[in-house]
């Protein structure tokens, strides 16, 4: 072969290659950490403040991870129970964002709420939780895996 073909073989493989970047780029799936990202963002001092409610209290709830039967339970501490007149539980899932999953707080018996992840895509998770008393709101984020 000689140095002629040499040169129309590199530029047809950095053509090609050109190309498949392109292509797999294009096609590539992305998604931003939330929809209303920016608007968020303007807003975040008000959850700082959220956090800040939520780190005063003397005892918040507590998180547990049922890994034997798929569930996740909050329990709230008998004293905040009582106060709790609102919230909802994100679960976030920083992959994939059609994998999120937003549910009402409603405490049940016991001062608890449970809900079972068994149809939830395993990996890392991030619960987002938030609450109010009537007055303050709180909020708290707990890491966890299925």
């Amino acid at each position: 072969m000689n140095w002629g073909n040499r040169i129309v073989l590199a530029f047809a493989c950095f053509i090609a290659g050109i190309f498949s970047m392109a292509y797999i780029s294009m096609n590539t799936e992305f998604s931003l950490v939330a929809d209303d990202y920016y608007e968020q963002e303007l807003a975040y001092e008000d959850q700082i403040v959220r956090m800040r409610n939520a780190n005063r209290l003397e005892a918040g709830p507590e998180f547990i991870v049922d890994r034997q039967n798929l569930k996740v339970q909050l329990r709230f501490p008998e004293q905040l129970a009582k106060q709790v007149t609102g919230g909802k539980v994100k679960f976030y899932r920083a992959s994939n964002a059609r994998h999120d999953k937003e549910i009402e707080l409603n405490l049940g018996s016991e001062n608890t709420w449970e809900v079972d992840v068994a149809s939830f895509v395993s990996g890392a998770w991030k619960l987002q939780l938030l609450w109010t008393d009537g007055q303050k709101e709180y909020y708290q984020e707990i890491d966890f895996v299925i």
